[in-house]
């Protein structure tokens, strides 16, 4: 039985661990899974090396009076992992609320039709993830924002005419960088413009192309 391997780990412990962790993985993920409500893949690598550390944890933490071991490994997996979500979901609103502050501004009324915001997480977690391969962070984007109305605006303007020109679009998500030059002969703009907001154009480029349909109508036009 399980419980019995348990009680001797710390005779081989290394071994035993990888062992029991490789046997069980199919259920770590799948108390991942329970909790994210979507599948765990090896992809997700911080969701399931939570996971992972909430199972090795229950092995440590783990007598016969606490019943079944895969039931206690289950809550022990199942709080971590809570803990990292909340944690993360905290994470993303600070930065939003910088971002939004210096960039975007949300609508009050939108909001409080909604009882939660998990598209809106979803949306910004998709989005920190679109911008990181450009190089920059949400944090960044937040630093950088065009702090000016009328430049945010001329930016956002700027970001839907480039979004609409597909040569634009594959050039900036192929070189991971915008095509200045190309810009400012075509619309007629200065480079010290796109460089001054390069990351927030970037940014709003990646909301309208992909369609972040909350972030999008969130965007003072």
């Amino acid at each position: 039985m399980l419980e019995c391997v348990l009680i001797d780990l710390h005779a081989n412990e290394n071994t035993s661990v990888n062992e029991l962790i490789e046997k069980h993985m199919p259920f770590i993920i799948k108390s991942i899974s329970d909790v994210t409500g979507r599948y765990v893949s090896c992809e997700n690598d911080e969701e399931l090396s939570v996971g992972l550390l909430g199972f090795h944890e229950a092995i440590e933490r783990y007598d016969n009076e606490k019943g079944h071991f895969l039931s206690f490994a289950k809550l022990v997996i199942g709080s971590r992992i809570k803990n990292y979500l909340k944690s993360e979901n905290k994470h993303q609103h600070s930065s939003l609320e910088e971002l939004l502050d210096k960039g975007l501004e949300i609508k009050d009324e939108y909001l409080e039709q909604k009882e939660d915001n998990s598209i809106l997480i979803e949306e910004i977690s998709r989005l920190k993830t679109e911008i990181s391969s450009f190089g920059f962070t949400l944090e960044d984007l937040a630093s950088e924002a065009p702090k000016q109305q009328a430049t945010r605006r001329n930016a956002i303007s700027l970001s839907e005419e480039i979004s609409k020109d597909e040569e634009f679009t594959s050039f900036m998500y192929v070189k991971k960088r915008l095509p200045i030059k190309r810009i400012v002969l075509k619309f007629s703009v200065t480079e010290k413009v796109i460089k001054g907001s390069k990351k927030f154009i970037i940014s709003v480029v990646i909301i309208i192309d992909k369609n972040f349909s909350v972030l999008k109508n969130w965007i003072r036009k």
